[in-house]
């Protein structure tokens, strides 16, 4: 396994043998003062490795008295990367107009991408996934707090069934759910489950080159041109995902949900009205069902003040009045009902 970390250094770990597959390791972590230090060049070990595409990186000055922290973690092989990404803010550009630059797939768990070429800009959120030829460059933008799952495959695979550089010309941008991207990322998983069949495998290992490469190929020729304000349900559907991951804290508001998944308050008002809900409604609902769980649990054991609490109502008049809104009747009477029909049973 390589595994690199070094404090202030961008590791770019690099196999020495080129038929095993690896384990790909990579941590940053650089001070304000690193960062300013103008004698520094930060991102100098990564020429020549699998991040090599990225080029005239920065780190904007507003974030630069946070730090900067970067971290990768995944699998890389013949020239495959397949990582998980944490990245602070950074921007710079994808591609050097090089015939050896990779074909790259970015799908955005939190945070958020903007890609822009000459003609176009994409702006990848949580949930969306973005498939792009960085042989025509890309200037991008990455916001704080960025966690992104990456995946790079040579680019001449994808060529060689596609036909014609031009068929590259376009991103492919989708929403996570459709079933192309939900294959994509079945067979990445699949990947991560068999590295140790492929290490060592040179012959296991191009057949997972040749499926990734006709995945890519086969996305890119049906690409979906539609922007994010064509799939509501994106952002819905990554505001639902923090809701449930944070349900049990004081802090879940509008603010901290669409900081998380790097979109503005307004749009995620918007995104839920659009898909005829509202926000705070389903967090309200999520509460219910976990403090109704927890009652049918306890089996009235715990104080109906102590549930409400837990589940951040205003105090037990609110979590009775609304519990008895949608399971019509109050939490005493609902579970005296549900022992007395569990005693029949």
């Amino acid at each position: 396994m390589i595994d690199q970390k070094r404090e202030g250094v961008a590791g770019s770990p690099q196999p020495q043998d080129r038929d095993r597959a690896t384990d790909f390791k990579t941590f940053m972590n650089l001070t304000n003062r690193q960062i300013q230090d103008r004698r520094r060049h930060v991102f100098q070990e990564w020429e020549g490795g699998p991040f090599s595409h990225l080029t005239r990186l920065a780190i904007p000055h507003q974030f630069a008295h946070h730090g900067f922290r970067f971290a990768a973690n995944g699998h890389l092989f013949k020239r495959l990367l397949s990582v998980k990404v944490y990245c602070d803010s950074l921007t710079g550009v994808s591609g050097s107009d090089l015939d050896e630059d990779p074909m790259v797939a970015d799908l955005v768990t939190s945070g958020r991408i903007v890609f822009t070429s000459k003609k176009v800009s994409h702006t990848v959120t949580p949930g969306r996934i973005c498939i792009r030829d960085t042989k025509a460059s890309w200037n991008f933008t990455c916001a704080q707090g960025t966690r992104v799952r990456v995946v790079t495959i040579p680019r001449h695979l994808v060529l060689s069934r596609n036909g014609s550089p031009g068929a590259l010309d376009q991103a492919y941008m989708s929403d996570v759910s459709a079933p192309e991207v939900r294959f994509l990322m079945n067979f990445l998983q699949a990947i991560e489950k068999s590295s140790s069949d492929l290490d060592g495998s040179p012959h296991t290992q191009n057949l997972a080159l040749d499926a990734c490469a006709g995945l890519f190929a086969g996305m890119l020729s049906h690409r979906s041109e539609s922007g994010p304000e064509d799939h509501p349900n994106a952002t819905v559907k990554a505001a639902k995902n923090v809701i449930e991951r944070n349900l049990d804290r004081h802090d879940l508001s509008p603010a901290m949900i669409a900081r998380t998944i790097g979109v503005s308050v307004r749009t995620l008002h918007r995104s839920f009205s659009e898909s005829n809900d509202s926000l705070m409604a389903f967090t309200r609902h999520r509460r219910l069902q976990r403090a109704h769980d927890e009652l049918i649990r306890m089996d009235g054991a715990a104080k109906v003040s102590e549930i409400a609490a837990r589940w951040h109502f205003a105090d037990a008049s609110h979590f009775i009045r609304h519990f008895k809104s949608f399971y019509g009747a109050t939490p005493a009477a609902y579970v005296r009902d549900h022992g007395r029909a569990g005693g029949r049973n």
